[in-house]
């Protein structure tokens, strides 16, 4: 006798699991975190939940509930188990007694041994966000400001320490972002049209919003819902709910870090700027990444040399008139930088050989990354 019974899309019951099954826990003391909860509800429902104690995130999508119920099931099983799958509806339906589900699509047929559901951590209820003013704001930019910001905070992670998180604010009609590591530091401010109850001002964790950017992909939401607590953040779309902690303290005071007026610029292709750094890193000392560029006379030359394996040289014209500069960087900050550009130039704004230099579009976004050099000896 089934305790739960419902039919799915396979192409939905993919998307679903794919958006929650990277929160699972694959080593946890509680077997049922490495599980994904899926809940069949009466009004035709499957709610997926699942959660890594740090970071909670519940997806919902439509299906043909015959038999209401819930059970959570290893969620690297079950992906994989869905991946093979022809593209046929699949049938599950649970034996709440043995906690074994059966999985039917076509002719394939699965037996999949799951937790109790009671066993499960509390999920995130869309009623408990009831008393909490929502900002509302558009996806995309939310999205931008991501993509330009969280790959330069610190992947080490520690409830105190700020470099690990991603500071985001909002007021009046602009978002901001901001992440650093202590290396480098990259910044974006983004136009937003929107409520907003007042200023706001978080840091969040960027392994959360890595997280929000992979999930992102698989989304159509349009709107994005934020609410924000002391020590909480909910992001909350049409089909999604994913709930975080946040880090706690003041962000660290970045924006006098970025000078205001620079002693030498230089202006180049984008493009051929990348190109030519990732030929020559072909010839780093992979321990330290360090490529030398020397500013002179209109031309940026890029060195890479490894004592025990050769160099690499190479040249992109520049427009550049000041004193010859040469000044050395982990030519990862700088390619990370200017490939996340989508400009056709960049500017670059340069001090001493020891002084942070700022990379930035010479039009549209206001994006700025500033990257501090490396002493050469």
């Amino acid at each position: 006798m089934a305790n739960m019974e419902f039919t799915i899309e396979k192409e939905s019951l993919f998307t679903n699991l794919k958006i929650v099954e990277k929160t699972t826990l694959t080593r946890g003391i509680q077997p049922v975190l490495s599980n994904i909860l899926i809940d069949a509800t009466s009004d035709n429902y499957i709610i997926f939940s699942a959660t890594n104690l740090d970071l909670n995130i519940t997806t919902k999508t439509i299906a043909s509930v015959k038999i209401p119920g819930k059970i959570t099931l290893p969620a690297k099983k079950l992906s994989e188990i869905v991946s093979k799958l022809s593209n046929k509806p699949v049938v599950f339906s649970l034996n709440d007694e043995t906690n074994i589900v059966n999985i039917i699509s076509g002719n394939s047929k699965f037996e999949l041994i799951g937790i109790s559901a009671d066993e499960f951590p509390e999920t995130i209820k869309e009623e408990s966000l009831s008393a909490i003013q929502p900002v509302e704001i558009d996806m995309n930019p939310f999205l931008k400001c991501l993509k330009y910001t969280a790959f330069s905070a610190a992947s080490y992670e520690s409830r105190n320490n700020k470099l690990s998180g991603v500071l985001c604010s909002i007021s009046n009609d602009e978002l901001e972002m901001a992440a650093t590591d202590g290396n480098r530091l990259t910044r974006i401010v983004e136009k937003i049209t929107g409520e907003f109850p007042s200023e706001i001002n978080c840091i969040v964790p960027s392994k959360t919003m890595q997280e929000f950017l992979r999930i992102a992909s698989f989304l159509k939401d349009e709107k994005l819902s934020l609410y924000i607590e002391k020590s909480k953040i909910v992001f909350k779309t049409a089909s999604m709910i994913m709930s975080s902690g946040l880090l706690e303290g003041e962000y660290f005071p970045y924006k006098q870090l970025i000078p205001k007026t620079c002693e030498k610029n230089a202006l180049i292709n984008r493009e051929e700027m990348i190109a030519a750094l990732e030929r020559v890193a072909v010839m780093v000392n992979e321990r330290t990444n360090i490529v030398r560029f020397t500013f002179s006379d209109n031309t940026l030359f890029l060195k890479a040399d490894t004592p025990d394996a050769g160099l690499g040289e190479d040249s992109v014209a520049a427009q550049y008139s000041d004193e010859e500069l040469t000044i050395a960087f982990n030519y990862k900050y700088v390619l990370e930088s200017l490939k996340t550009m989508e400009s056709p130039n960049v500017k670059i704004g340069l001090g001493g050989s020891l002084s942070a230099t700022l990379f930035r579009p010479d039009e549209g976004d206001d994006f700025l990354s500033l990257i501090m050099p490396i002493q050469i000896r």
